[in-house]
């Protein structure tokens, strides 16, 4: 029997593969530097900007320029992180440290969006939204650490 989202087994294998775990190392690796360089775009865009963020999850304009200096942090770990996957990505060193920072970082985020959803501080549907998001960037990192670790194998 087919299951949607699998792969046969490879000749003589004994266990169906996920569709991800059929995607080429060479294509996670393009996937995770095209991330990383998102990353880089939204921490230039924080920088530049820092009240848009705060704005679109519903905190009133003051509350939001009065935390510019915190979003200039976030900007620039966001910028950091990306960059330092990016460089490793290109000059062929090991990005996965810089891929376990990205999901520790997206995983704070994530919890921290999580507490201002239910102590009310932002809307609802925004901030759950932007903890999926963050999420999906913890989970997206750990499945690239993973293909990429055991391409090294």
């Amino acid at each position: 029997a087919v299951v949607p989202g699998c792969v046969p087994p490879r000749k003589g294998g004994t266990h169906v593969r996920t569709s991800y775990d059929a995607v080429p190392g060479k294509q996670v690796q393009t996937i995770a530097e095209a991330s990383s360089l998102g990353r880089i775009a939204v921490g230039l865009a924080t920088f530049a900007r820092p009240e848009i963020l705060p704005r679109a999850l519903g905190i009133d304009r003051g509350t939001a320029r009065r935390s510019s200096v915190m979003m200039r942090f976030f900007a620039g770990r966001e910028i950091g992180l990306g960059a330092g996957a990016v460089y490793a990505f290109r000059t062929g060193g090991d990005a996965t440290p810089w891929l376990v920072a990205q999901a520790i970082g997206d995983a704070g985020d994530a919890l921290a969006l999580a507490a201002a959803v239910r102590s009310r501080h932002v809307a609802p549907i925004r901030g759950a939204a932007l903890s999926l998001a963050a999420l999906s960037g913890v989970l997206g990192a750990a499945l690239a650490v993973r293909t990429l670790r055991s391409g090294r194998k």
